[in-house]
């Protein structure tokens, strides 16, 4: 019986946030990439309460964008889960999480026995529902 238990909705959900990691990595460059690429136009002229200044507006839209915050949240949540593993363990991690290798695939090519396989993912999805407030 594996020491990292944890209630089997939480489980399904933490695992589906460990194999969203790149993607949530790859939109938090994208929302970051848009938002300082809009063009902003400013001809000097003031608009009320509002600000003129484009690179304050974008800063600001940095800080407050919502699938922005969301997305960086999870990302550090993961990494700090990450942070306490051994390098071996993050290895392990990045193959099965990050690169979906399956635990046939990481038994025959990546020197990872079944064992080893479960219980480096029951115990990254175990830290990471931690680092959630999940657990």
């Amino acid at each position: 019986m594996s020491r990292y238990k944890i209630d089997r909705h939480i489980k399904k959900y933490i695992k589906t946030e460990l194999y969203n990691y790149e993607n949530n990595k790859k939109k938090i460059k994208e929302i970051r990439g848009n938002i300082i690429d809009e063009s902003g136009f400013n001809d000097g002229q003031p608009r009320g309460n509002e600000t003129s200044d484009t690179v304050s507006k974008k800063t600001d839209k940095l800080l407050t964008t919502r699938a922005l915050l969301i997305a960086t949240e999870k990302v550090n949540n993961i990494e700090r889960a990450l942070g306490k593993l051994s390098e071996e363990e993050q290895r392990d991690v990045n193959l099965i999480f990050f690169k979906g290798h399956s635990q046939v695939h990481a038994e025959l090519y990546d020197n990872i026995s079944k064992d080893m396989y479960y219980n480096i993912m029951d115990k990254m999805i175990y830290l990471t529902a931690i680092e959630y407030g999940e657990i």
